[in-house]
């Protein structure tokens, strides 16, 4: 247990050092509690480093932290550029949030975007975006 321990402690005193690679691994164990007590307040230091850096799974969490309020506040358009940059990457959750966030604005070319970035999300396997295409095309 003391090597896991010591470890630990060493991936954080990285992460302190701004080692974004650590930063994203040890941000996302924090963000679920995995092998750490949940740390909300850490787990976005670390992760806006790693998204910073280009990490997309950091970039994706850092969009659910300011999308949902979860760890810091509220902020849509901090949570539309996160999901963003990590769609760009490939994830697709994150591009289907694109989307979402885009059909919540409005407007044609907003709507035409949006339903884009589903396309990409449903070929990326993403079975939501499927489902949420399947309704827009049922609405039309």
């Amino acid at each position: 247990m003391a090597d896991m321990e010591e470890k630990i402690q060493y991936m954080l005193d990285l992460c302190e050092q701004g080692d974004p690679d650590a930063c994203a691994l040890m941000g996302k164990e924090l963000f679920f509690g995995w092998n750490l007590e949940q740390d909300l307040d850490k787990a976005f230091r670390y992760l806006t480093v790693a998204a910073e850096s280009g990490h997309d799974l950091s970039q994706f969490l850092l969009g659910s932290m300011y999308g949902s309020g979860k760890g810091t506040e509220k902020n849509p358009d901090l949570a539309y550029k996160w999901f963003l940059a990590a769609a760009e990457q490939g994830i697709s959750e994150a591009m289907y949030n694109v989307a979402c966030y885009l059909m919540g604005k409005g407007g044609e070319e907003n709507r035409v975007l949006a339903r884009e970035w589903l396309v990409k999300s449903a070929n990326a396997g993403y079975d939501s975006a499927y489902d949420l295409l399947s309704d827009l095309e049922d609405r039309q």
